[in-house]
């Protein structure tokens, strides 16, 4: 039976592989989610390269999470908390400080804890 740490990467794993394929999806509704509106797909094309780079993360996690492969799953986990503070600079480059950064630092939070979380069950496991 897997832990708790690593379905709730599961989870996690397969928002993040869908805010990826919703990028490419609707990109325009995407770019306003990530918090820089675009109003034509002529100036989503950053927006799909965030898509690309969520769905590629989101999948790769859910693999090593089915595989019950801990380690790489907490150190994919740990490096992918800069993500959004590096998503959270575009944004501030772009427009400055505002409400805007609420979703990046909620999301920085759920990684964190994720990664905590499986660490700690790493450990508990050694």
């Amino acid at each position: 039976m897997r832990s708790r740490a690593v379905w709730l990467a599961g989870l996690v794993s397969v928002v993040i592989a869908l805010l990826g394929v919703r990028a490419f999806l609707d990109p325009i509704a995407a770019s306003a989610s990530f918090g820089l509106p675009m109003h034509t797909d002529a100036e989503t094309s950053f927006v799909r390269v965030y898509g690309a780079r969520n769905a590629l993360l989101g999948v790769l996690a859910l693999v090593l999470a089915a595989r019950g492969m801990i380690r790489p799953l907490i150190l994919l986990f740990t490096l992918a908390t800069v993500l959004p503070l590096l998503d959270a600079a575009v944004i501030v480059s772009d427009i400055g400080l505002g409400r805007e950064l609420v979703r990046h630092g909620a999301i920085l939070l759920v990684l964190a804890t994720v990664s905590i979380a499986l660490r700690r069950t790493s450990e508990a496991v050694l």
